[in-house]
């Protein structure tokens, strides 16, 4: 490296640091102290370790984790981080992925300074003196990069003595082209934006910054700082950064996170609008879709009223007795499967939690089997096997006596077992979500009140960011700000919904009388329909699947074929249970909301026309470069199209539809968004030169 700065680098630690009386460093060019005596360990590890999950992300990365910081100074956030990283692997039942940790720091402090300003945080006692062990002495400071190895060589340190913009400016991302430099780092996972605060040091916090933090960022990377200064919010967010202030501990009482969502320039269709976060959302509904957005809403202060057609909530597909939560899994790592893995532990954590708080409901998460109990199934499971693409807590592969121990019943098959599965009671568990967003008292719920018609506002249009909405009801008219249309198969004929390519497809589940010989059942089943465990006596079976039937009487015919079905793909089970017409508790019949390609419809409406019109040229050019952004009916967004799988996919696409409206961190990345978004369709439709 050419040492062009060093001169200037060794002049800028002298007479620059003094020490407080209780012994917390003090900088005096800034005027600033680099960390409280007293609180500066709980406040770093509260704001850069715990706010980035960073212990957990040791423990799960596959692959190397790189960490980013702003401002070396004392070396307090590389050293929890160290703390952190060790606790890990203790932790750990493997080996955890190696560490690169980049620093980059304009005023070096000397060997001396840094070890009389670490004397004040005993905690970190041991690896500061790793650290000291290998920091170098002040006269070679003069050195532009200082790199150091710990933890045999699990960790690399790597700290370049320049200002911010200019240190990470030197670095150059691994396998990209036109590298002109040997610092080298993988896309950054985590960044810490420390230093002294704007206000003393406005030079660090520049437009530069930002830029290089963008551009040396991993898709999803998180950030953290203890600024909540309005001009690096809204910088951060310029760069593709999702942000949200969360409490902090200590005298920081609010700091900045981050999501670093990378803009492409060039699909501007991709990108999603960014509006202000509104004080009331309605949402049209009355299911666990709707229910876990009010939730979601609530809890970042948003007030919701929603309205439901029904004289009671969860009376359409949530309305089972059982429903089964597990995930849609092909053997190789497809935007669906992805998709359904995220959305499966985000609704096994967030069922969890609204049960730790008192919101109980009927489940129980005693896994799930999908029985191969054919050829082709089997050829499956072998495929599973040989391919091993997912951890062995989401899926596994039996045996059937592995199988019959699981079930506590005999099988004749083996199949693919989910641990982590099992089963919900729907309607409970929606009247218990919808319990626990009333308890903040920001929810309110109307009944009865079927909305026949939405239309903007007099004196809105379309195209304005301030469009209001009409809600037409059998009750009368209602006004909406924001609108959410969460109502499954019941809205997709309504208007503006009506262009997305939604269908309803009718499913009828028989409920069945346990008996002795089925009682033992202890898993969910899968087989070219389901299987429960028993809750209150009752097993569910089912489900019929009938495109485009919207008629939601309960037939025999369809309670027979649920019986054959299950006869015909195990027969050893149907034998055995001996069930009969008169062992039939109940039927239900309800509609499922069926999306073209079987994901959920997610976000912002897209105004068609408009896409139609900008956007033209795709179908001659697919990779046409695009920099205007989708078009969107203001105001308007959908929740739909979860289909059979709505336990499982609903607390995501909730988390998804709030950091919309809220303007906080996406929960999945760029691409995942675009394959949920609802313009999706009319971007392939364009291509495709079906419109």
């Amino acid at each position: 490296m050419e040492n062009s700065k060093s001169a200037d680098i060794t002049a800028n630690s002298k007479s620059t640091l003094s020490f407080k009386e209780d012994g917390a460093p003090y900088c005096t060019r800034f005027n600033d102290i680099y960390f409280d005596s007293e609180s500066g360990y709980q406040q770093s590890d509260d704001i850069f370790i715990c706010s980035n999950n960073i212990k957990q992300r040791f423990i799960e990365a596959k692959s190397t984790i790189t960490i980013a910081e702003t401002g070396f100074g004392t070396g307090l956030n590389f050293l929890l981080t160290l703390q952190a990283y060790q606790n890990a692997q203790s932790e750990s039942s493997q080996d955890i992925a190696p560490l690169h940790f980049i620093s980059v720091e304009k005023y070096p402090l000397n060997k001396k300074q840094l070890q009389q300003s670490l004397t004040v945080l005993p905690e970190l006692s041991k690896y500061a003196e790793m650290l000291l062990e290998q920091y170098p002495s002040s006269h070679t400071l003069t050195e532009q990069v200082f790199e150091a190895s710990f933890l045999n060589n699990k960790v690399h340190l790597t700290i370049i003595f320049d200002d911010a913009s200019n240190g990470l400016k030197q670095l150059s991302i691994r396998n990209e082209r036109n590298t002109q430099t040997d610092l080298l780092c993988n896309l950054v996972d985590i960044w810490y934006l420390d230093g002294f605060s704007p206000a003393k040091n406005p030079d660090m916090w520049s437009a530069g910054l930002f830029q290089q933090i963008a551009r040396l960022s991993q898709e999803q990377a998180s950030l953290t700082t203890f600024t909540v200064a309005g001009f690096v919010k809204r910088a951060l967010q310029d760069v593709g950064f999702r942000i949200e202030k969360l409490p902090s501990k200590g005298k920081k009482k609010e700091i900045l996170r981050g999501t670093f969502h990378r803009i492409n320039p060039h699909k501007g269709y991709q990108h999603r609008p960014i509006i202000t976060k509104p004080q009331h959302v309605s949402i049209i509904g009355g299911g666990i879709a709707s229910a876990c957005i009010a939730y979601k809403l609530a809890k970042q202060g948003v007030k919701i009223t929603l309205y439901c057609k029904d004289e009671t909530i969860a009376q359409g597909g949530s309305s089972n007795a059982i429903g089964a939560l597990y995930p849609l899994l092909h053997q190789s790592h497809d935007d669906i499967s992805l998709f359904y893995q995220a959305a499966f532990w985000r609704a096994r954590h967030f069922y969890d939690d609204i049960f730790q708080q008192g919101f109980h409901f009927d489940h129980q998460w005693c896994g799930l089997l999908e029985l191969s109990y054919k050829e082709a199934l089997q050829n499956r499971q072998d495929k599973f096997d040989q391919l091993a693409a997912w951890p062995k807590d989401l899926i596994q592969s039996v045996d059937s006596s592995q199988a019959s121990r699981i079930a506590g019943i005999p099988l004749q098959h083996g199949g693919l077992f989910m641990p982590n599965a099992g089963w919900a009671a729907p309607q409970q568990l929606v009247q218990k979500i919808i319990q626990a967003a009333e308890k903040t008292g920001r929810l309110k719920v109307k009944t009865n009140t079927h909305i026949r018609k939405i239309t903007p506002l007099e004196h809105s249009s379309l195209d304005n960011k301030e469009t209001q909405w009409k809600l037409t009801t059998n009750k009368g008219e209602f006004n909406a700000s924001v609108l959410i249309v969460c109502g499954g198969a019941e809205v997709i004929d309504m208007e503006y919904i009506k262009s997305l390519p939604l269908s309803a497809t009718r499913g009828q589940v028989t409920s069945m009388q346990s008996n002795e010989n089925i009682s033992p059942l202890n898993t969910v089943i899968c087989h070219k329909g389901y299987l429960t465990p028993k809750n209150k006596g009752i097993h569910c079976i089912g489900a019929t699947f009938q495109k485009n039937d919207t008629n939601t009487k309960t037939s025999a015919e369809d309670d027979k074929y649920n019986l054959t079905m299950l006869e015909q793909c195990l027969p050893e089970v149907s034998k055995n249970i001996h069930w009969r017409d008169n062992d039939i508790s109940t039927s239900k019949a309800r509609l499922r909301c069926m999306s073209q390609d079987h994901m959920p419809v997610v976000g912002a409406m897209p105004d068609i026309s408009a896409h139609k019109a900008i956007y033209s040229h795709l179908a001659k050019d697919k990779n046409w470069r695009y920099s205007e952004p989708a078009p969107v009916v203001h105001n308007l967004y959908v929740a739909l199209g979860l289909g059979a799988r709505g336990l499982c996919s609903a607390p995501l696409a909730a988390d998804i539809i709030t950091a919309d409206i809220c303007n906080t961190p996406y929960p999945v990345d760029s691409e995942m968004l675009f394959n949920l978004s609802p313009n999706r369709f009319i971007i392939r439709d364009i291509i495709k030169r079906k419109c």
